[in-house]
């Protein structure tokens, strides 16, 4: 079992020099049809993948999800930084009911 990171080419080759071995795209096309390919495969237990693409392709990784066990789908802020911002507030409200 393994892990696979699939994004643009600065993201893979960080990975890769810390020994994770990735895919690099150009596109949310190759995204894709990489991530497609990359779940086939049972040695592939964690794909971590580029913002960038999976937000433009969340109908796929949702599917997947839903019909898989594995790989476990991890998304990682991309060139352009996290999708969007996080209210902690809001996150420790929800988890012990308790305004901050």
């Amino acid at each position: 079992m393994h892990a696979t990171v699939i994004g643009y080419c600065d993201m893979v080759t960080g990975f890769q020099l810390v020994g994770i071995n990735g895919v690099k795209v150009s596109n949310v096309d190759e995204a894709r049809q990489t991530l497609l390919k990359t779940v086939e495969n049972i040695d592939v237990a964690i794909v971590i993948i580029s913002e960038d693409f999976s937000t433009q392709m969340r109908d796929t990784i949702d599917q997947i999800r839903l019909t898989q066990i594995a790989p476990l789908i991890i998304e990682l802020p991309g060139q352009s930084g996290p999708s969007g911002t996080i209210d902690m507030s809001s996150i420790v409200r929800k988890a012990i009911g308790v305004k901050v």
